[in-house]
């Protein structure tokens, strides 16, 4: 497992020192949390989706897309405020075209209100006055980053609160916002669309294990089709089973056996023939990123990463070995989930085994953006126009679009021989096309390796609508346009030995088109 590895403090700031020194339930002492920070600004962006990159030429986006039509934006940035069992979260959204969502800007505070329950299931005063400071903060904040338009949502442990109405009446007293306050089925179903948002997925079960509840939906070709909430949260499991630090075989035994017999009342069945297994929340994605430092796996990404359940077994029994004090120093690893995150990975397992699943799949996407697409009132997207607007928006962003140049871009991969085409529509061409187009990023930038330095950009973020296999097509194809054929062969290595050949061809042929940047 990876070695410990401190966090820097070098450079911490005075005002943040002095922030982190204040009472919890005081209106300046969320507010310096915030503002110690700059404002995270992730760059607005307007784009117009376009079919090039994503359709052969000739053919019909509107055909291929199910009626999907392409419009200009329509409406202004939305900010969702996500008030959670352990921490809560603003994330301020565009709306660039029909079905798309994108972040512009974002923070977090770890309020923990799942312990500030007491056994009456009442929320303390000092977790009443701490969600209203945060609150406010973060309307602020979101105001600041262009929301128009500010949706509160809460989840397990507001919604557990006996005494709820008390911080419901206040936030709308005081603030002037409406705290909505999703029951559990509600949660698993935008998370869900979350998940369908972020990677093509077409049928699965999706789960979101949280600080106080896990949620879990069906999908089936694309849509949901059942929805469960079992009250197994990570934060609030850990803190009642897994009581010494570290947590002992014999506490983790009970707490296994305890989730077991929770699934068995009322959770869905074993995953069936072309199912896949699909995690989002904050519980899941740490455990990625510890087990793909494990391997020498190219892709870098937690989101559509895919591991094991004996991969996430060892990455458990490292974080048992160690005491949350220890956890909290490993990278990755957020302080304000070193006590639960151990328990997150036993409900993931738990619920890897009870639905039959051998791989779980890591969503970036989840309940954050399920609020903002229903927000802007839309369904969930046909997976090929999320890539297409998420090319389109980074070309953007780097000053890259042309919309003539990228059309021409894309036909070129039609050009190819008709022996080498067995169907235009198949996601090896599509990879191609949407090569072609990001390949314009390096060349701006004049990198001698045009294909290299596209790659540096794509790795540095999440690319909504991709999944690793897609992300590796793409990516040996801009390696290949190189003519780098051993920075190719990782990313190749992880497709069908019948894709490698026509990526290849891709790639030399995009070397050999000549534009200039």
């Amino acid at each position: 497992m990876p070695p410990l590895k401190r966090r820097a403090t070098a450079g911490s700031s005075p005002s943040a020192t002095a922030a982190s020194a204040e009472p919890a339930g005081t209106r300046s002492g969320a507010r310096s949390r915030i503002r110690e920070r700059p404002l995270t600004i992730h760059g607005l962006r307007a784009c117009m989706l376009s079919p090039m990159g994503v359709f052969p030429a000739g053919s019909s986006p509107l055909a291929v897309a199910d009626g999907v039509s392409f419009a200009p934006r329509s409406s202004s940035p939305v900010a969702v405020l996500d008030l959670g069992s352990n921490s809560a979260r603003v994330v301020v959204f565009d709306h660039p075209i029909p079905g798309v969502v994108e972040t512009i800007a974002e923070e977090r505070l770890d309020l923990r209100l799942a312990t500030e329950l007491d056994h009456d299931s009442l929320l303390s005063e000092r977790g009443v006055a701490t969600t209203i400071d945060a609150v406010a903060e973060f309307a602020g904040f979101a105001r600041e980053a262009g929301a128009s338009s500010i949706k509160v949502v809460a989840t397990a442990a507001i919604r557990s609160a006996r005494n709820r109405a008390e911080l419901l009446a206040r936030a709308h007293a005081e603030l002037g916002l409406a705290i909505e306050v999703l029951d559990g089925a509600e949660e698993a179903e935008l998370a869900a669309v979350g998940a369908l948002h972020g990677l093509p997925i077409r049928s699965g079960v999706i789960v979101d294990v949280g600080g106080g509840s896990t949620e879990v939906a069906r999908v089936i070709a694309g849509t949901i089709v059942g929805a469960w909430s079992f009250p197994l949260g990570a934060l609030g499991a850990s803190a009642e089973w897994l009581t010494d630090d570290p947590p002992t075989r014999k506490q983790v035994k009970a707490m296994r056996r305890m989730i077991a017999d929770t699934l068995a009342t009322n959770a869905p069945s074993r995953l069936d023939g072309g199912e896949e297994l699909i995690a989002t929340g904050g519980s899941a994605r740490p455990l990625a990123r510890l087990a793909q430092r494990q391997t020498d796996y190219p892709l870098p990404l937690p989101h559509g990463y895919s591991l094991d359940r004996g991969a996430l077994r060892d990455v458990n029994a490292f974080l048992m070995a160690h005491t949350a004090a220890e956890r909290s120093d490993i990278d990755g690893v957020r302080s304000g989930r070193a006590d639960s995150i151990v328990g997150g990975a036993v409900i993931l397992d738990e619920l890897m085994g009870h639905l039959g699943a051998d791989r779980l799949t890591i969503a970036a996407g989840g309940l954050r953006e399920g609020v903002a697409m229903r927000a802007f009132g839309e369904p969930v997207p046909q997976p090929r126009l999320v890539r297409a607007a998420s090319v389109e928006a980074l070309l953007r962003h780097h000053n890259a679009w042309d919309e003539g140049e990228m059309e021409a871009r894309a036909s070129l991969v039609d050009s190819l021989p008709s022996d080498l085409i067995d169907d235009p529509f198949s996601d090896t061409l599509e990879a191609a096309r949407l090569a072609a187009m990001l390949r314009a990023i390096g060349e701006r930038a004049g990198a001698a390796r045009a294909g290299a330095s596209t790659v540096e950009t794509l790795l540095a973020q999440d690319m909504a609508g991709f999944d690793h296999a897609m992300l590796a097509r793409v990516i040996a194809t801009l390696h290949s346009s190189d003519g780098e054929k051993s920075a190719a062969a990782p990313f190749l290595d992880l497709l069908p030995a019948s894709e490698k050949r026509l990526l290849r061809r891709c790639g030399a042929l995009l070397a050999g088109a000549g534009w200039k940047g």
